[in-house]
């Protein structure tokens, strides 16, 4: 989101602190990769989407998106410009603190970059590695990226686990015992996540003890390797260091922005479930905000297990068949097509943007002169 807010740091090697003047080896992005994900994203995203107008379709399905009222149209657009914004904005409160010379715009393509790897990737597993390299190249630590895409994660659980008990409190008796089940399971993932992540923004010097550790292992066991496995747990403890520093930087000095994330978290979220709200009310449909709110909260929740690119498929066959609680089937393909488009879809293609970009640059530095 903005699902893959943390991940580990693939497609990036650092070689190294940005502040010694040795450039890291970054890899960048595969564009072969990028494109046979896209293309699942897109078969899966438009298979789901044919079988809920197949199943769902009558003759006031077309009736309803003539007749959208463009007032709606107006409204969703901006809350999904805002969307993008809130999304970079919880990053950019960090960094200005971290790099006070950092553009907005730099966090912006952050964002929009890890939406797209997220939605091309399986378990929108590249998300976060987009968002560390667009930060790298920018100029920033990956140690300090890390820690920030950790504390927002943070948050970002918090506001699950509170959303989650709040949804099944007023849906439960909507709902059958297997998605109760379901959604109880992925309350218990949560839960467990949001300690072990807890542990690591309080407890950093772990992460050093175990790189530590294991190198001499290693060392012990792979003779041969040793100098390698020393230089690359040399360059793990740098990183590993300006993460420390980083968390205790706003855990113990500034735990305002800390505050100020969680509430832009919240913001954030919440937008994405007006929005989808308003689109529900531009088709003619009058469900309880409060049911409707709730619902997309569970959508987004269920949608952070799926393993496939961006969640397609599973995203939208839990929209429609949640909505359909509130909503007319005949306009459930329209609602659910429109939700992705203006959530998913309009980032995804701005991504794509920064993502093609900063694969052809890297390209062209690899190449030899003329």
């Amino acid at each position: 989101m903005t699902g893959s807010h943390l991940s580990e740091e693939k497609g990036i090697e650092a070689g190294g602190l940005l502040t010694t003047g040795q450039p890291p080896e970054v890899k960048g992005f595969d564009k072969a990769k990028i494109r046979k994900g896209l293309i699942l994203f897109i078969l899966l995203s438009g298979g789901a989407l044919t079988a809920i107008f197949l199943k769902t379709h009558t003759g006031d399905t077309m009736k309803a998106l003539e007749n959208f009222n463009l007032v709606y149209i107006a409204v969703v657009l901006v809350l999904s410009i805002g969307d993008m914004c809130m999304g970079a904005l919880r990053n950019h409160i960090y960094f200005r603190k971290l790099y006070p010379g950092l553009r907005f715009m730099v966090s912006f393509r952050a964002n929009v970059a890890n939406i797209f790897m997220g939605a091309v990737t399986p378990s929108q597993s590249g998300g976060g590695p987009a968002q560390l390299y667009i930060y790298y190249r920018a100029g920033v630590s990956v140690g300090k990226s890390i820690s920030v895409s950790i504390l927002n994660y943070l948050a970002t659980l918090i506001f699950f686990i509170v959303a989650a008990v709040f949804s099944l409190s007023v849906l439960s008796d909507s709902f059958s015992k297997t998605m109760h089940d379901l959604v109880i399971f992925c309350f218990t993932v949560f839960a467990i996540q949001l300690v072990v992540f807890i542990l690591i923004v309080l407890k950093p010097d772990l992460m050093v003890k175990l790189a530590t550790g294991l190198a001499k292992k290693l060392c012990s066991r792979l003779p041969r390797f040793e100098n390698r496995i020393n230089r690359i747990t040399k360059r793990l403890i740098t990183e590993v260091t300006a993460y420390k520093n980083s968390c205790r930087l706003f855990v113990n000095e500034h735990p305002f922005i800390l505050l100020l994330a969680i509430f832009l978290t919240c913001v954030l979220y919440l937008n994405k479930f007006f929005l989808a709200y308003f689109i529900m009310l531009g088709l003619g449909s009058s469900g309880h905000l409060v049911q409707v709110l709730c619902i997309q909260a569970l959508v987004l929740f269920i949608c952070y297990f799926s393993p496939s690119p961006g969640a397609s498929g599973v995203a939208e066959l839990s929209i429609a068949a949640l909505m359909a609680l509130v909503m007319s089937a005949d306009t459930l393909g329209i609602f659910t097509l429109l939700q992705r488009f203006f959530i998913l879809y309009i980032p995804v293609i701005l991504g794509a943007i920064v993502v093609f970009k900063e694969a052809g640059s890297s390209l062209k530095k690899k190449l030899p002169p003329a």
